[in-house]
């Protein structure tokens, strides 16, 4: 019986260690199960709420991109009219006496605005005929970043205050490290201690629109100084410490230079003298005949593109473009058209 009992003991002891192997396994088994299960939850596509939030960041991403693309063109796009909210403004009104006249400038006009509406960015216009004082223009009263164009009441003043004994353009100033203003012309590589005289630095702001040259001047006249210039020329929506004008004040500015109400005859032909033949020739200046004489400043920032001076033709006329929000490869292509538009219109 011994034996027998020994066997159902044995029996009995593996019946256990099998149940506690099978319970083990199937608990390892549910583990698993378990496992799978949870990744699947966690690999479970997003719900709708979820998918919403994407799509509304995505939107906001594009809407807002679309924004700042549209700002940094004034607001105006390839072939589309300018965004803005609706306002009373109008375009230019053309008065004058003459019919003939006002035919051709708004031929002029219109064929501004089929060469400029299918590009980015504002174009802006300004015309003054010497010989008659008659002008016209497109949003030529449009504030817009002078960049360069803001040298030429600072020259004026330079003049300006030579012509009163106040300044001798023949002083010397020696050039300091804290001179040096990156940009445009030769005085930013030029070692310390190299002298100038004013007459040099303006011709430097002329011809080369030079940026450290304009910086000393700057200083060396005072910024009241200049700004009571700026008003006596009535230039009213320029601003020297904002760098901004207009392309009717710039007009204003050469039509009173030309007619010595600025500076004495002198001073105007050095002047002039030194926006002829600068170190950029290819807006205005390539639109115009061979050995036709230009006076013009220049001017290029990131997105603008100015020029503007006088065209010495049979009918001398003033002539100012301006933009701002432009692609400079596009202004680079059309100023030269532009300028021949208007150059032909003066009967040349």
């Amino acid at each position: 019986m011994s034996i027998f009992r020994k066997r159902a003991e044995d029996e009995d002891f593996e019946d256990e260690e099998f149940e506690e192997v099978e319970d083990k396994a199937l608990t390892r088994k549910k583990i698993k199960s378990e496992n799978r299960k949870k990744r699947k939850e966690l690999s479970k596509p997003w719900g709708k709420k979820e998918r919403y939030l994407v799509f509304g960041v995505f939107l906001a991403t594009v809407l807002i991109s679309g924004l700042l693309a549209a700002s940094a063109r004034s607001w105006k796009l390839p072939n589309f009219p300018k965004i803005s909210l609706p306002s009373f403004k109008e375009e230019t009104i053309i008065i004058t006496s003459n019919k003939n006249e006002a035919q051709k400038a708004q031929k002029v006009i219109d064929s501004f605005k089929k060469e400029t509406d299918g590009l980015s960015g504002i174009y802006a216009f300004y015309l003054v005929k010497l010989e008659s004082g008659f002008s016209y223009g497109v949003s030529e009263n449009e504030v817009m970043q002078a960049a360069s164009l803001i040298k030429l009441p600072v020259m004026a003043t330079l003049f300006k205050e030579a012509d009163a004994g106040k300044i001798n353009l023949e002083s010397k100033y020696a050039l300091k490290d804290s001179d040096r203003v990156a940009g445009a012309g030769s005085l930013y590589s030029k070692p310390a201690g190299t002298t100038l005289t004013y007459r040099e630095l303006a011709r430097l702001m002329g011809k080369q629109s030079d940026n450290t040259a304009l910086g000393i001047v700057r200083r060396t006249l005072g910024e009241d100084k200049i700004d009571e210039v700026i008003s006596q020329i009535g230039m009213n929506k320029t601003s020297l410490s904002e760098n901004e004008t207009s392309p009717y004040d710039i007009g204003l500015f050469f039509e009173k230079l030309w007619k010595t109400e600025i500076v004495s005859d002198k001073s105007r032909d050095e002047i002039l003298d030194n926006l002829t033949d600068t170190a950029y020739e290819k807006w205005i200046v390539a639109g115009i005949s061979p050995g036709i004489r230009v006076a013009h400043k220049y001017g290029v920032e990131a997105n603008v593109v100015n020029d503007a001076g006088i065209v010495f033709s049979e009918k001398p006329f003033v002539l100012v473009i301006m933009s701002k929000g432009v692609v400079v490869k596009e202004a680079n292509e059309v100023f030269p058209k532009l300028a021949r538009i208007f150059y032909e219109s003066q009967g040349n």
